[in-house]
Formats: C-alpha cells, structure tokens, sequence
C-alpha cells in the first residue's frame, strides 16, 4: 500500500500497517471473487476502497500517539522487562523444551526467542490498555505501541538479562532461571515435523539460587556449567511444541528458517 509520508512516528507506521493488513482481509471477505485476482490487483482495489478511511485512522492516531509519545518513550524499557517476568511467571516448566535434567525439576530449558518477544509484547498491551495515562488511544494504536517497544527493546534487555545474571520465576514452584545465551538459528524440531528448522532459542539455566542471593555466585556457576559442559553436550534430537503457549503451529514455523 502507498505509505503517508505525513505519519513518520515509527508506532503509527506499524499500524499504518496493520490496519491496511485488516482493509486487504475484509475487502476479501466481502468480495470473494477477488480472490483470483494477482497480489497487484488486489493491493490496487483495497487502496482505493479504504484509502480514505484508512488516512483519516491514521491523522487521528498520530495526534494521540504524539501527546503520549515521550511519556511512553520514558516508560516503556521497565514496562518491557515487567511483563517479560509475567510471561516468565505465568508460563510453567513443561510448556518448554527440557535439554538437560527433568521434570520437576530440569536444569536447562528452551524457548523461541521470538515466542517470548511476542507475548511480551502481549502483556505490555494488556498493561497498557488499563493504564490512565493512556487511556485516550484505541487497541489498536496500544498493540501497535506495544509492537514498538518489543521490537526495539526486546533483544536489548534480554541480553541486559544475560551479562547482569538477573533471575526469572519460571511457574508457580518458585523455580528460578537465568538466561544462558541467545543461540541464534539454532537447529530445533517443532511441533510434529520430521525435519528440523533453523530458529533463534533462548536457553534458560537454573540457578539453584534465590532474587536476594547478592554476590550471584548461583547463577555464574550455572552459566559457566552451560559453557564449559552442558552446550557441548545438546541432544540432537531437541524438539519445541507451541501447543500449551496458545501458539498456533503456522505461527511457530514463521519464525524459523529451513536448514
């Protein structure tokens, strides 16, 4: 779709996008024989449909998004870190893939980096959505600020997370995990496939300490542990379901590569 130069704030641009996303999906629904039609067409019609609409969408929100910008700007770094220890919190032990030890108690767990950058971001729209400050902005306008903070900050505090030995509770048994590495197009089964994927992972040790141990002896010694032996020593045949974290499969497989 034509971009509106006017609107250059980089959260008004993602739902610039998502809201032309949602014009190409209901112009298809209500016009079903376009179906056939190639991709050109289509974006052609859908313009010229929902243009107008969509631009004054679009004013609306930059004015909003604009009073609101340098508190949120301000805010947003905690906000992220806040709701990636609620993802953490409320997720549990057996919904990741188990690399080392077992339940109850594994010592080494995964996740798809970008499995957790979009719930958090899910949180952070959540906290948003109740917050007074921002009261004033639509959903949309708010997942699309949400979107913005996940996807600047995200890889930054969880490396933040990594170099400063920070602990999360993983589940509601007061297990606690820090994050071992980042291990970027890691080879991973998912879901049922009988043919690996390249996906970016996030390894999580336990720590076998507690938030107020303050010299973190637990966690450097879990870390250099990860380095020194338990990497060298992956199974081969590591497999990540989505099914419990409420992700569809399709969802899953977008995030990854083929070998």
């Amino acid at each position: 779709m034509g971009r509106f130069s006017l609107f250059a704030n980089p959260a008004v641009e993602i739902l610039e996008k998502r809201l032309w996303e949602d014009a190409r999906k209901r112009y298809l629904r209500e016009h079903s024989a376009d179906l056939r039609d190639d991709a050109k067409t289509v974006r052609r019609k859908v313009k010229t449909t929902y243009e107008g609409a969509v631009a004054a969408r679009l004013k609306e929100a930059k004015h909003k998004v604009r009073a609101k910008w340098g508190q949120f700007k301000h805010v947003m770094t905690e906000e992220l870190k806040v709701a990636l220890g609620t993802v953490l919190r409320m997720s549990e032990l057996d919904w990741y893939s188990i690399e080392a030890g077992q339940l109850p108690s594994p010592t080494l767990i995964a996740v798809p980096f970008e499995l957790l950058k979009r719930l958090t971001a899910d949180v952070i729209f959540q906290s948003l959505k109740k917050s007074f400050d921002f009261e004033d902005l639509d959903d949309q306008a708010l997942e699309a600020l949400a979107s913005y903070c996940s996807d600047q900050k995200f890889q930054g505090v969880m490396e933040d997370a990594r170099r400063n030995y920070w602990t999360f509770e993983i589940g509601n048994r007061g297990a606690r995990f820090a994050v071992a590495e980042i291990i970027k197009r890691d080879p991973y089964f998912l879901n049922d496939d009988k043919h690996h994927s390249l996906i970016d992972m996030v390894i999580f040790v336990s720590s076998g300490g507690s938030s107020s141990d303050p010299d973190k002896k637990n966690e450097k010694a879990a870390l250099k542990r990860w380095f020194d032996e338990d990497r060298k020593n992956r199974k081969n045949d590591r497999r990540f379901t989505a099914d419990s974290w409420e992700i569809e499969p399709e969802e899953s497989k977008g995030w990854a590569a083929e070998p």
